[in-house]
């Protein structure tokens, strides 16, 4: 036999405490004087029973007393960790800005300078060089004329001296010329 079939609902909710207030009271009263509305209950009651889980052993306790702190501090760090890695990329987006500021106009004026169209094998000369002053280019000129070493130096010492000697330089030739 079943319950009242108007109670039939508020029975299985008494049975998971799950009544409150005026309700509660209310099928409580009903729930004294009905045999079958009590049968009702003390059914799902059991069913309840069967399905409940096993009370929380004291670890379990201790784990779940403070899992809202440690969730809440967990997801702080994480968002403090993503915070940092964006102020990283802003800091590092800002610096490529300055250089860019600042190597910006020499670079371009580098690009829009007008580049000397060369052939292939040929030299240009130093002299069209502003920053080489006239001696340091005779010296150049007067080493890139002469002719390449035959020894390769692996018969020097390392304390031995190996310093110019202008012996060694033909009669004929003018360190001052060009080529």
């Amino acid at each position: 036999m079943g319950a009242c079939v108007e109670y039939e609902e508020q029975a299985s909710l008494h049975a998971a405490e799950a009544l409150e207030g005026e309700e509660a009271a209310r099928f409580q009263a009903h729930l004294e004087s009905c045999a079958a509305c009590q049968a009702e209950v003390a059914s799902a009651r059991e069913v309840l029973g069967q399905v409940a889980l096993p009370p929380q052993t004291p670890v379990e306790v201790r784990a779940q007393d403070g899992l809202g702190s440690r969730t809440l501090a967990a997801w702080r760090r994480e968002q403090t960790r993503r915070g940092m890695g964006r102020r990283a990329l802003g800091s590092l987006a800002a610096v490529a800005a300055v250089v860019a500021l600042m190597l910006g106009p020499s670079a371009l004026e580098r690009l829009k300078a007008p580049h000397p169209v060369t052939t292939p094998g040929a030299v240009q000369s130093a002299s069209a060089r502003d920053d080489v002053d006239a001696e340091t280019l005779a010296a150049f000129e007067a080493w890139a004329g002469l002719d390449p070493l035959e020894d390769d130096g692996s018969g020097y010492g390392l304390d031995e001296d190996l310093t110019w000697d202008d012996s060694d330089l033909d009669g004929d030739f003018d360190l001052g010329e060009t080529l």
